[in-house]
């Protein structure tokens, strides 16, 4: 899949776009592919190392998405539209990416007035 990410912390010509493996869900996970996504100035901070948090290398940036149910999971259905604000951070990946693997109770319906 392709996903703009990093591999070591530092400033934003660090940032990479190309092709990672796609996200392996673990249990509690929900696979969602990415439709919109937004930059948090947590993302910078993340990225740039000044906010101390675990993250695997390479890292997928990006805390803000919009997407799609791909598979069921967690109570949610393929198909249904969702949104998270919690990625790229605390060991989790982030959501620049075709694919996110999301933790289901970080995860919402997204309701059907609302554009991405």
């Amino acid at each position: 899949m392709r996903a703009a990410y990093i591999e070591q912390r530092g400033p934003a010509e660090n940032i990479r776009y190309g092709t990672l493996p796609e996200p392996v869900t673990a249990a509690g996970e929900v696979l969602v592919q990415v439709d919109a996504v937004a930059v948090n100035p947590v993302d910078t901070f993340v990225r740039s190392g000044s906010y101390p948090t675990a993250i695997p290398l390479p890292f997928v940036v990006g805390r803000d998405l919009v997407g799609t149910v791909h598979e069921e999971a967690g109570g949610f259905l393929p198909g249904e539209r969702v949104w998270c604000t919690s990625l790229g951070y605390d060991g989790r990946q982030g959501a620049t990416a075709e694919l996110a693997a999301v933790p289901a109770e970080r995860l919402y319906r997204l309701p059907t007035d609302v554009d991405p």
